[in-house]
């Protein structure tokens, strides 16, 4: 992106520079928007976001327009208590459509990591040609939830998914958050941590991710939509009303449709755990967003 935020393509295969653990790696694969995109919708259900039913029920054809577009498959999931698939994986614009204007928000818990945890499965079924996208509609709460959000962030690594998230307002969170803020401002939680791994793509969340990934624990409250996005190379906004939800899903339309994909054959033997990856620009006037790395199983 450029200093203004707005994505710049025209750079080559030549601009980059990747590197997988310090050591720079040959770029095999240099794209932009070349595959479909396979996204699963992940949609809050509870009576705490009783004002703004109208909103995220009136999304469906700016979703169906700007993040699936012609050739992209959706799925739709919603979260209170349980976790429920609305509308599995199809290219039917009217039918997602209809699955998000039929949400009921009735729900006093928030199972925001089951949620994820199943529009991930539905994800890892889809063919390796699609793009993988987890798009959280939900506030950064979980309550009683039997997925860890560590487990759901390496599931997502191992699964090559990258998660975005738009957080809608409610009462509730403007008490807790603070009313007016920005996507990162607030800095993240203090948290009594062991010393952190070196913070990548310039985002502390990132580091929190990386944490978490190792440690396998849920040790974070009230933004864990921020770092699970940190954690894949996605983005999280916090949104105030109609008009920010819309401008939010344009941003992520846009920016899922204009992404350049690189790709590179690591160590054939990997270290287990995290992976530290760095993506660099030969301008200096870009800036780039990148997942962070990437997680290998190995022995628990």
């Amino acid at each position: 992106m450029d200093r203004k935020g707005e994505p710049v393509l025209d750079l080559s295969r030549a601009d980059f520079h990747v590197f997988d653990g310090g050591a720079e790696q040959k770029i095999d694969r240099f794209d932009i928007d070349a595959e479909p995109l396979a996204v699963a919708l992940v949609i809050e259900a509870n009576l705490r976001l009783q004002a703004m039913p109208p909103v995220i029920r009136g999304m469906g054809s700016i979703f169906t327009e700007t993040v699936m577009a012609l050739s992209g498959e959706a799925s739709v999931v919603t979260y209170g208590s349980t976790a429920d698939v609305c509308q599995p994986f199809t290219q039917d614009h009217d039918a997602v459509e209809k699955a998000i204007a039929n949400v009921q928000f009735q729900w006093s818990d928030s199972n925001l990591y089951d949620a994820m945890a199943k529009g991930l499965q539905l994800l890892s079924a889809q063919p390796n040609q699609y793009r993988r996208i987890l798009l959280v509609v939900g506030e950064s709460q979980d309550t009683h939830s039997h997925a860890k959000l560590s487990q759901v962030l390496r599931d997502a690594q191992l699964a090559n998914i990258v998660i975005y998230a738009i957080g809608p307002s409610s009462s509730a969170a403007d008490l807790r958050y603070g009313k007016d803020e920005l996507p990162g401002q607030r800095p993240p939680p203090t948290l009594k941590l062991p010393k952190l791994p070196p913070i990548a793509a310039g985002s502390s969340y990132a580091a929190l991710a990386i944490w978490l990934l190792t440690r396998g624990t849920n040790e974070i409250s009230n933004h864990q939509l921020e770092v699970a996005a940190a954690s894949t190379g996605g983005i999280h906004y916090r949104t105030l009303h109609d008009e920010t939800i819309r401008r939010a899903l344009d941003r992520i339309g846009g920016e899922l449709h204009a992404q350049y994909v690189l790709g590179y054959t690591p160590s054939p033997d990997p270290s287990p755990g995290f992976n530290e990856i760095k993506v660099a620009v030969s301008r200096s006037e870009v800036r780039v967003r990148a997942r962070p790395g990437y997680y290998v199983a190995g022995e628990e």
